[in-house]
């Protein structure tokens, strides 16, 4: 009795799954050319779910996750740990060879393809002593992240990477004149690359924008979501590989109209840079060049609501200055700002009226005008500091009077000048040398009196003081000093002021050194130094001999001045091995020497 009943629940359970069997062929029916195949294909289709719609499928990786006999994550952890250690025993061939095999299981985790890619150019390319087999090390990872591409053809993280790479680490190594011109002359990247491409274009820093455009035409054309960059570093980098391209071309000793050119496209390229609609934070979206335009209107808006409330701002002021201040607060804020000590601002923000308490207090027939004012002029002002914060992060104000200053011809002769002195000292010809250090100098006081506010800048300023650390030298092999007379003596004293730089650097050797300082603003001087309100990003100068901002990137901090938590938090870039500590994350922004590991995904 007990085996019959037996038998007839095996028969039960077989004409079950029998049964079971149709819906299951009906749902999981394959998508052909000429249906759309079952519901689970379907859905799969909406969603973007299939490796059809990931990129490109491989046969080889299919069929391992299919022997995987889903143990496809343990297989993967295992060689990780193998990959591991060939590269600390130093097993170059089994480490190409167990990182292929783990794309093969693993073909769209893009932090695969991200973190070793980035592990051969970094960090096994250092391992090498021959910088051809460094070079040959940074193109595998850059290849690899090509081939990553190809499963990976909605990711605008890899690409914007391989643009990062070629720009980046090609052009700011410590070896970048060699590998600039071996990339150059790379036949066998170039033709895989763009069989199409001129010789002329052959720049890293042109191929790396390249790259850095198929990564916006993604997010642009595909609505593809940025991830680990903020938009406003992510769309910065095409720009700046412009200038970076100009700036190389000078310190290759390209200039004249060349040179001109090349700025002359940097400058357009930064300026639709900042006619771009980028979202923050801080639940707006800005364009970076609209701060002056809505400052002015803001400004417009305010006197116009004066006018509606004649005399109450001052008013309302009178009083709080009264109640809220002691003494001598009340003597502090008679000063004009520009000549108050510093940290008293705060003093300005507990007695100034919000444009709305002014409204409030206008006449009965003119509050509701006065109300759409203050709205107005509230949101314009508000529009400008966040885009002033956002401005910050990137150096715009600085790279747009850059690229406007690069093109004068009294720049481009300056440059010269001194690019064509170092190289005649060198030779051992002093005297000519001497001539061209003197003419490129007064061409630089002739561009630093023609843009007052770039004197200013710390990037600048450290680079004219290489410069002068230099010629300093130059000086002290022919028994000379530079005197108190010197033409850019203001430039050597900005340099101390600015940063902290006597601290850093301490005094160039070749220089005399300065007499006490006891001056009241700090500077050795009677006036302190020229400030626009408007300079480099913290963290944004760059090392020795460098002429950059975060950042192509952004590196190597992007932190924003004075504290600003919200514009800090709109550049974070939290899952992208690229925006680690070894790379910098700001645009323009010179990548440490010793490249470190960067985490596992």
């Amino acid at each position: 009795m007990n085996e019959q009943r037996s038998f007839i629940r095996k028969v039960g359970y077989v004409c079950a799954v029998a049964v079971l069997l149709l819906p299951l062929s009906y749902l999981s029916q394959p998508a052909t050319s000429e249906s759309q195949g079952g519901q689970l294909a379907r859905f799969r289709s909406a969603h973007n779910l299939s490796q059809t719609n990931l990129g490109e499928i491989d046969p080889a990786g299919e069929t391992m996750k299919l022997a995987t006999l889903g143990l496809r994550g343990v297989a993967a952890n295992l060689l990780w740990e193998k990959a591991n250690y060939y590269k600390k025993v130093e097993d170059w061939t089994s480490l190409s060879a167990t990182l292929e095999q783990i794309t093969k299981l693993q073909p769209n985790f893009v932090s695969v393809w991200q973190f070793q890619g980035w592990n051969m150019s970094y960090n096994v390319a250092v391992e090498f002593d021959d910088y051809h087999d460094r070079y040959q090390w940074i193109i595998k990872g850059i290849n690899f992240l090509k081939e990553g591409t190809l499963y990976n053809d909605h990711e605008p993280r890899l690409l914007w990477d391989i643009g990062w790479y070629i720009s980046q680490k090609i052009g700011r190594a410590d070896e970048r004149v060699l590998y600039r011109q071996m990339f150059r002359e790379d036949d066998d990247f170039h033709k895989v690359d763009d069989p199409n491409r001129r010789r002329s274009e052959r720049d890293n820093w042109l191929v790396g924008e390249r790259w850095f455009e198929k990564a916006e035409k993604l997010v642009d054309e595909r609505g593809v979501p940025i991830k680990g960059n903020s938009p406003l570093v992510f769309h910065s980098n095409r720009p700046m590989c412009e200038i970076n391209y100009a700036d190389a071309l000078e310190e290759d000793g390209t200039f004249g109209e060349v040179a001109k050119i090349a700025w002359g496209k940097a400058g357009k390229a930064w300026s639709d840079y900042g006619n771009r609609d980028l979202p923050t934070t801080y639940n707006t979206i800005i364009r970076l060049n609209d701060q002056e335009r809505l400052q002015q209107r803001a400004n417009e808006e305010f006197a116009e609501l004066d006018k509606l409330a004649a005399g109450v701002r001052e008013q309302i002021r009178a009083e709080r200055i009264a109640k809220l201040l002691s003494p001598e607060e009340r003597e502090i804020v008679k000063v004009p700002k520009e000549k108050r000590p510093r940290n008293t601002e705060h003093l300005d923000a507990k007695i100034n009226p919000t444009p709305y308490e002014v409204a409030e207090k206008t006449p009965e027939k003119d509050r509701v005008q006065a109300l759409q004012l203050a709205k107005a002029a509230q949101e314009d002002q508000q529009t400008a500091y966040i885009i002033d914060r956002h401005r910050e992060i990137v150096n715009f104000i600085y790279w747009r009077m850059r690229c406007e200053m690069e093109r004068d011809d009294e720049t481009v002769s300056a440059r010269k000048a001194i690019h064509q002195a170092e190289q005649t000292f060198k030779s051992a010809n002093l005297i000519e040398a001497g001539k061209l250090y003197d003419e490129g100098f007064q061409h630089w006081r002739k561009v630093l009196d023609k843009y007052p506010l770039m004197a200013a800048e710390s990037t600048l300023i450290d680079e004219l003081y290489d410069s002068i650390d230099r010629y300093g030298y130059y000086l002290s092999q022919v028994d000379k000093q530079i005197t108190d007379d010197f033409i850019l003596k203001d430039v050597v004293i900005n340099a101390q002021a600015i940063n902290a730089m006597a601290e850093q650097k301490k005094w160039v050797p070749h220089l005399k050194a300065p007499e006490p300082n006891n001056s009241p603003t700090g500077t050795g001087t009677d006036q302190p130094p020229a400030n626009n309100g408007e300079k480099p990003a913290a963290g944004e100068k760059p090392a020795a001999g460098e002429k950059s901002v975060t950042s192509e990137k952004a590196a190597a901090s992007q932190t924003p001045a004075n504290g600003d938590k919200a514009a800090a938090a709109d550049q974070r870039a939290t899952d992208n091995p690229s925006a680690k500590s070894d790379k910098p994350a700001k645009s323009g922004e010179k990548p440490t020497t010793n490249d470190k590991q960067p985490p596992s995904p």
